[in-house]
């Protein structure tokens, strides 16, 4: 329920899918899917979901990560 709640309040919340455009509306239907198959994961005590949406949530991980060094070393530069 927890992470379920990471995905919802803050991914989820944080989008502004006007200014995102299909990208946002894409993450908004991702986040959406993630955070209700998280609730079943959570009823269901289904590690298989959780794996489900860990395997969904990867590349949006990945892109943060790639972001994450560049964006710190800009700010560094400034």
């Amino acid at each position: 329920s927890r992470a379920a709640r990471i995905v919802d309040e803050g991914l989820k919340a944080s989008l502004d899918v006007r200014a995102g455009g299909k990208l946002g509306e894409d993450l908004l239907a991702l986040y959406g899917y993630v955070a209700m198959r998280l609730t079943q994961a959570n009823l269901n005590n289904d590690a298989a979901t959780l794996d489900e949406c860990q395997a969904l949530l990867e590349p949006v991980r990945s892109a943060w990560a790639a972001i994450g060094p560049a964006t710190a070393g800009a700010a560094e530069a400034q």
